[in-house]
């Protein structure tokens, strides 16, 4: 028996020792340490340092500041400076009407275009009635899409229409004009009419161009039956070329001859508040101007008429642009015109006119929302922000006092997502009005609660994102915060805002809004980057070396 233990005694002490070996032969694994309560303290305390010293900078010492940074993961207020101070938030307040209608209409959210008919469809093709186009917010209805529209409509056997095209924007108000309805009376950035139909974002191109005989030819883009044009253009005939015995010296210059663009009424501009007018240059800059003019005025039957005056030169082209005063009368043109191109003939005319509700369904557009709402977030434009405002207030019904509905739909959502709103105040859906107010908190948090919604991924997707598109696309590049923050800019004079999300080292998800308010817009700009970039550099494990003297504005975040 003491034979048998001694041998089983000196197999297990080899196979341990053979474990022992083998272990001891295995490459180490560096794991790092867990970082302890104290760590993390100091990390979030020097992170904390840091936003302090950007945030109270010199820009920001004749200035007001209002900041909040929230984390989702930790349920934690990561950072806070003057928070609940109200400010003007401008162009982040395009997030508030976006998220509203998120609120209503949810992840697959549309906007539809319907047309309806009063008629009968006999059996060889003929509709004994009216059609109804009818409009419900869509600023990016393009003549291609009531083309896709009339297609359908003969697609279904429409080939004769007893009776007239009318255009119904009666989901919105009548009052189209945004400097009225939000009470400042300001036309901080002119916007053609805010209507329910609208197309080719409410502008009309009045092209104008002249051949070797300076004989004037113009055309309006769209085509409309609604559009009537006058030419009072001179004819410039080509110049002669220079006989040889000029004493004139050839100039060598191969600088190419662009077509002149003179900005009408409106012309939609991408990204925020337009800056302020510049005196023109002097020299060169004023030949390059169009030599013709175009006035615009509604005549009595609806129609809108243009006068073209002058001549943009021979062999030379100018495109003029003008808003629609009458965008869904204008609109109803534009769909007969496609109608009629699409073989179907049109007995009657065009108008607006509210299709009766016993009107029945033939076909509709839809356009989802979230691409809708990623040019409104992405580009700030903000006469598209204008529409969803409205949409707002006719999702809660109200079609006749659209805008004011919309002012207090808004704050109504805040209260059922449950967003602090601190008074909160809007009175446009673009944030040019200067009496909007939002604080830091609120803006954080409908942020933080959108990113709990199923919808929120779709809402997420039309942020700007840092260095790649929309209004940041030329900002943070090379940086943590590159193709990690995701944020809607605000620009107005006097005012800058950046709010959105960005994820840490750590991978954790933070909310953040910084309102500025005072003379430095540029350099607010620059200290948002840096906040920015210090949060996506954040890490508990490896925390921010000690706050330094603060860096130069960014290049690319002054001011035009």
């Amino acid at each position: 028996m003491k034979r048998s233990a001694k041998r089983i005694l000196v197999v297990v002490i080899a196979v341990v020792a053979a474990s022992v070996c083998a272990v001891a032969q295995q490459p180490r694994v560096y794991k790092a340490p867990i970082a302890s309560q104290f760590d993390s303290t100091q990390a979030l305390g020097l992170l904390r340092a840091r936003l302090d010293q950007i945030f109270t900078s010199a820009p920001y010492r004749s200035s007001r500041v209002s900041v909040h940074v929230w984390s989702v993961k930790r349920n934690m207020v990561i950072y806070d400076r003057n928070g609940r101070q109200n400010l003007t938030p401008a162009s982040t307040t395009k997030i508030f009407s976006t998220a509203a209608y998120y609120h209503h209409f949810g992840r697959n959210a549309v906007i539809s275009t319907d047309v309806r008919t009063d008629g009968t469809l006999d059996a060889d093709g003929t509709l004994r009635g009216n059609l109804y186009l009818i409009g419900h917010g869509d600023a990016l209805l393009s003549v291609n899409d009531l083309e896709d529209l009339a297609d359908q409509v003969h697609a279904l056997g429409v080939r004769r229409i007893t009776g007239n095209i009318y255009g119904d924007a009666t989901a919105f108000d009548g009052q189209t004009n945004r400097a009225v309805y939000s009470g400042d009376y300001e036309d901080v950035q002119p916007l053609a009419p805010i209507t329910a139909l609208t197309v080719n974002k409410g502008s009309v191109a009045i092209f104008a161009s002249a051949g070797p005989s300076g004989r004037v030819n113009v055309q309006t883009i769209p085509s409309s039956d609604a559009f009537d044009v006058v030419i009072r253009a001179a004819a410039v005939k080509a110049r002669k070329p220079s006989s040889p015995k000029s004493k004139k010296v050839p100039t060598k210059s191969k600088k190419k001859r662009h077509a002149g663009i003179l900005l009408g009424e409106s012309i939609e501009r991408y990204g925020d508040a337009p800056p302020e007018p510049r005196h023109r240059r002097q020299g060169r800059d004023r030949t390059r101007a169009p030599r013709i003019s175009v006035t615009s005025s509604t005549m009595p039957n609806g129609m809108q008429q243009f006068v073209v005056s002058g001549s943009p030169g021979a062999n030379r082209s100018t495109t003029v642009y003008v808003a629609m005063s009458r965008p869904a009368f204008a609109t109803a043109g534009v769909f007969a015109n496609r109608l009629r191109g699409g073989g179907i003939y049109i007995g009657g005319g065009i108008g607006e006119k509210k299709a009766p509700q016993n009107a029945r369904m033939l076909t509709q557009f839809h356009r989802p929302f979230v691409e809708f709402a990623s040019v409104v977030n992405k580009r700030s434009d903000n006469f598209l922000a204008e529409h969803v405002f409205k949409m707002v207030g006719a999702a809660c019904g109200d079609h006749t006092t659209t805008a004011a509905r919309a002012k207090r739909a808004v704050v109504d959502v805040l209260d059922s997502m449950g967003v602090e709103r601190n008074n909160c105040l809007f009175n446009d859906g673009s944030g040019l009005s200067r009496r909007n107010l939002v604080c830091a908190v609120t803006e954080a948090g409908l942020l933080r609660q959108i990113s709990k919604e199923d919808w929120g991924p779709e809402f997420r997707s039309t942020l700007g994102i840092a260095s790649r598109d929309g209004t940041i696309r030329g900002r943070m590049s090379g940086t943590p915060a590159s193709n990690n923050v995701t944020a809607k800019t605000g620009t107005l004079r006097n005012v800058s805002a950046l709010a959105g999300y960005v994820t840490t080292r750590d991978g954790e998800l933070l909310v953040f809004s910084f309102i500025s308010n005072g003379p430095y817009v540029g350099s607010f700009k620059g200290m948002e980057n840096l906040a920015a970039i210090a949060l996506a550099s954040f890490s508990y494990r490896l925390p921010l070396p000690p706050p330094s003297d603060i860096l130069p504005t960014p290049a690319d975040t002054l001011d035009d």
